[in-house]
């Protein structure tokens, strides 16, 4: 039997069976291919012809959630029925005030155009490059605490995408800009207008910390631009307590992320000026300031800086930069002279002359320390100041130094003061970490003559030194200082005494007697002053208050209160040659450090040397001799014990 005649085998197909299922998945394929390549044209054509008037309920409900108010939308319609950028007309807008600001609107406009890339849109980002509004009023609130009607009370975190500008046109007609700003004390009302004639233009009227204030705000056409092309603008706002003026020019239109400027400002005060920048500034005598300045995202640029506060004169630079909710600040300033007084407004100043007369004359500043408000600041300035000024005086002449701020710790580093005479160096820091700050100030004084200081050349002299360590806590230099511990001293040593002045020291009324008649300007050699202080809880004792001189020896006792800055001291002492006559009290020394009073020989504070008082001090001193006149033990005459001064100074400098 042959294969054609067999049954099975004439069955059989001619194509392979494996074949069937590869050409069923192109059929699939092919057909999904066509259905997709279907979607996407539809979707094309439907994005091209989107009725955008069914997006009014949508618009309004998520601007009313967006900025917490209510938000009405009139109508919305595009201009041609197919167009990937189409013109949207959105008409009657009305967008309430939120409750916290109070009834009316916060934005009301009778009709807006705007071209709406759809691409963009599509891929969520709402970017038209045309808009044109008519009739709009805008009312910007911003409370005391600095809540603004403008920004939602949890606003998104920022995508981080595309901020180029986009805008190539922008036509603002009939439209009224109001700001009622409470933290800044700044009210005003005027037309906003853009065309492209005069490009934008804002003259507003109204009042600036309570005075008449009128601010126009300028720039460039908006009309067929290039967006990312730098955009001029410029800013003035004249008022009795600021004028302020700002040309510059931004990135790109309305770029007001980036931009670069010159600035000047002439004010009563820099708090004025604070009120606009905001930056944390205090009041001042008045300035004058022009400098150049840059803004990139979130940093700030100070290219220059300079003018004048009061008498001040200075010039200067700085960056800011923020980053992870701090700010770093990164400046430098130098004075050709500068005083500190400046440092305060008028009113600043009355209070402080209230203050001084309730409390008398005080050598420690008030300053204050506690700048718990930078807690998120870090940074450090350099400065320097040539010439330092004082309408009451000052023995410093320059100052300069470093200072860093470092997670709520102020090191002030490399200070130095110089005298006319000598020098004061040294580290303070101010730590705010926790509780009330602490202040820690450790200062070395040298090249300082005790003639300088006293201002009696031909009474004593000699090189002074010193070394002051004290730590306290409080919230200015004064209360820190009020609850102070640690040491104070000043040393001086190889110069001389007016022989009068030692004789004096040791008690010795016949050789001041002598030498005030007949050698009145003989000197004797200092060997040493050691007035070395150790202080505990605001109070300093002597450890110890000594003087050594080629004719006498004095010993002090008592104490120094830093709170009130009160005197209590008193000085004994004894001669190195045999008195014949000795004087019956002490020295003392009353009164505060600015206001000393000093009790020479028996005689009153406020006693002059007169031939009466001379006479009363010879009586008790003779009464004495004559034991006549009972003497306290501690005035009572002992033999002088010589200072050891290398070793007494050394600890004192230690």
């Amino acid at each position: 039997m042959t294969q054609a005649s067999d049954p099975a085998l004439s069955e059989q197909p001619s194509t392979p069976i494996e074949f069937r299922p590869r050409s069923r998945w192109r059929s699939r394929l092919l057909a999904t291919s066509v259905v997709g390549a279907a979607v996407v044209v539809v979707g094309f054509v439907a994005l091209g012809a989107f009725p955008v008037g069914v997006m009014r309920s949508t618009v309004e409900s998520r601007l009313s959630a967006a900025l917490d108010t209510k938000v009405h939308v009139g109508a919305v319609t595009r201009d041609t029925l197919f167009s990937y950028n189409p013109v949207v007309s959105v008409r009657d807008v009305r967008i309430a005030q939120p409750a916290w600001v109070g009834p009316g609107d916060f934005v009301r406009v009778e009709t807006a155009q705007v071209r709406v890339p759809m691409f963009s849109l599509l891929f969520g980002h709402f970017r038209p490059d045309r808009i044109s509004i008519d009739g709009a009023r805008i009312a910007l609130v911003r409370d005391a605490s600095g809540k603004e009607n403008w920004k939602p009370d949890h606003p998104k975190s920022k995508s981080g995408g595309d901020d180029r500008p986009s805008l190539s046109d922008l036509t603002i007609t009939h439209s009224q800009v109001v700001i009622r700003d409470a933290r800044r004390g700044l009210v005003i009302d005027g037309p906003l207008s853009v065309d492209a004639a005069h490009g934008l233009r804002y003259a507003a009227t109204g009042t600036f910390r309570d005075t008449p204030a009128r601010l126009e705000l300028t720039g460039g056409k908006i009309t067929g631009i290039d967006p990312t092309a730098p955009y001029p603008f410029a800013a003035t706002l004249e008022s009795p307590a600021l004028r302020m003026a700002v040309k510059g020019t931004m990135r790109g239109v309305l770029d007001t992320r980036h931009f670069s400027a010159d600035v000047t400002a002439q004010a009563p005060t820099l708090k004025n000026l604070d009120r606009i920048i905001e930056a944390g500034l205090f009041g001042s005598q008045p300035i004058n300031l022009a400098g150049k300045i840059r803004h990139d995202g979130r940093d700030w640029y100070v290219d220059k800086i300079g003018g004048s506060m009061g008498r001040s004169l200075f010039s200067g630079v700085a960056t800011i930069h923020k980053d992870g909710g701090r700010t770093t600040i990164d400046a430098k300033v130098d004075a050709r002279q500068f005083d500190f007084d400046d440092l305060a407004d008028a009113e600043g100043r009355a209070e402080s002359a209230a203050r001084n007369a309730a409390v008398g004359p005080r050598v420690i500043p008030p300053t204050r320390i506690n700048l718990s408000k930078l807690g998120k600041t870090d940074g450090r300035l350099v400065f320097v100041a040539h010439r330092l000024l004082s309408s009451s005086g000052t023995v410093f002449k320059s100052l300069s130094g470093s200072l860093t701020l470092d997670h709520r710790v102020v090191t002030v580093r490399d200070i130095v003061a110089t005298l006319a005479n000598g020098r004061m160096t040294g580290v303070v820091k101010v730590d705010h970490r926790s509780g009330a700050p602490k202040l820690a100030i450790d200062l070395r004084l040298a090249g300082l003559t005790l003639d300088a200081l006293v201002g009696q050349p031909k009474m004593i002299s000699g090189p002074v030194r010193g070394h002051i360590v004290l730590t306290g806590q409080g919230d200015t230099v004064r209360e820190a200082m009020a609850h102070a511990s640690g040491k104070a001293a000043i040393v001086a040593t190889d110069g001389h005494v007016q022989r009068m002045v030692a004789d004096v020291l040791g008690q010795n009324l016949s050789g001041a007697v002598a030498h005030a008649i007949g050698g009145p300007s003989e000197t004797v050699p200092l060997r040493c002053l050691v007035a070395n202080f150790r202080a505990t809880g605001g109070v300093l004792t002597p450890n110890p208050l000594a003087i050594d001189t080629g004719a006498s020896v004095g010993r002090g006792s008592g104490r120094i209160l830093l709170d009130g800055e009160r005197l209590e001291l008193t000085l004994a002492g004894a001669s190195k040659s045999n008195a014949l006559l000795r004087i019956a009290d002490p020295i003392h020394v009353r009164g505060t450090l600015g206001s000393p009073t000093v009790t020479v020989a028996g005689l009153g504070a406020s006693e002059k040397p007169t031939a009466g008082g001379v006479l009363r001090v010879l009586g008790r001193s003779i009464g004495q001799a004559l034991g006549i006149t009972k003497t306290p033990p501690s005035a009572a005459g002992r033999p002088p014990t010589t200072v050891n001064c290398s070793a007494a100074v050394a600890l004192a400098l230690r």
